[in-house]
């Protein structure tokens, strides 16, 4: 099983949880379906673009959603923290600072995930 795994919204089904191509289970509430990945010690694989602002699209800067845009990371190119990569999960305010892309994708996919099932008494790999 994935570290990462999709949760789609299946219209008239409520929402699927997917694995590459093959749907693991369908639920009627997207709490659900997020429950489903973290009891599986997953985590949520959110949709990345790049961030638009004023019609561009800044280097080093993407936005994850899943319907709505729920987070942000960002390289930061000047200063002392040069090369460091900021992430924010929009819901609930979790943040942090990390070396890598990498890191900074999994910091808001687990975020975001553990918002919606209410975890944050919960350890998640």
């Amino acid at each position: 099983m994935s570290e990462r795994l999709k949760v789609r919204f299946a219209y008239q089904r409520g929402w699927q949880v997917v694995d590459g191509s093959t749907i693991l289970q369908t639920f009627e509430k997207k709490e659900e379906a997020f429950q489903f990945v973290v009891d599986r010690g997953a985590r949520v694989w959110l949709e990345w673009i790049r961030t638009v602002i004023g019609g561009k699209a800044p280097p080093y800067d993407f936005s994850a959603s899943l319907q709505d845009t729920v987070g942000r990371i960002l390289k930061t190119l000047h200063g002392s923290e040069a090369g460091t990569w900021f992430w924010s999960c929009y819901e609930g305010g979790a943040n942090g600072r990390v070396s890598t892309k990498d890191e900074a994708v999994f910091g808001v996919e687990r975020a975001y995930t553990r918002r919606v099932v209410k975890a944050d008494w919960r350890v998640m790999r």
